[in-house]
């Protein structure tokens, strides 16, 4: 393999094995011996498990921020926000992403909440930025983006956090539709009170 190719399968190994047995379960002799290379080999594309551990966060951070797609305001909105929640929710439902995003990675150290810190962060502005589009369109009623881009990463990361613990399948669809109808119609029947 060339170093790219090599290290891009040491990266696949790792984030199956982390996966698989968590962060503190794996040690570099289960990484080295599932990738089938040398040590040597492993320490020339890798300081530490930790080093490995964290290019496998930022490629599920990666995949799970890239899941959402650019809405075109020229075609109808609903369908697109619904879908970018369905990617999203798949994405964030894979064993590896949701055992190690959610569980296994929080708290290891802080290396490891700095990049939780920014996969959330970036996610959160993306959101936070697609409602202060659909303010301005008049489609996304006045309120707190920022506010409103933390609630809604709150509502796809709940639901597929508490499966992951509890080792349950998460039905997207279901979580879908009942996250757009929150958005669309709220929960309660009567105007809150203010507290």
């Amino acid at each position: 393999m060339d170093p790219d190719e090599r290290r891009r399968h040491l990266v696949a190994v790792a984030r199956r094995v982390f996966a698989e047995r968590g962060y503190h379960g794996t040690a570099v002799s289960d990484l080295i011996r599932e990738a089938g290379v040398a040590r040597g080999t492993f320490y020339n594309y890798f300081e530490s498990k930790r080093a490995i551990f964290q290019e496998v966060l930022v490629e599920l951070a990666g995949e799970l921020t890239d899941a959402a797609l650019p809405i075109d305001v020229n075609a109808p909105i609903a369908p697109q926000v619904a879908e970018n929640f369905a990617r999203v929710i798949r994405a964030a439902m894979a064993p590896d992403a949701s055992r190690l995003l959610f569980t296994d990675a929080v708290g290891i150290d802080d290396e490891a909440d700095t990049a939780l810190r920014s996969f959330y962060d970036e996610a959160t502005g993306r959101i936070q930025d697609a409602l202060e589009r659909g303010q301005r369109l008049g489609i996304v009623r006045d309120a707190n983006a920022r506010l409103l881009a933390e609630i809604l990463v709150g509502m796809v990361k709940g639901p597929v956090l508490l499966a992951a613990l509890r080792g349950e399948a998460l039905d997207a669809a279901a979580v879908v539709d009942e996250v757009l109808k929150l958005l669309a119609v709220g929960v309660l029947r009567v105007e809150p009170v203010a507290p």
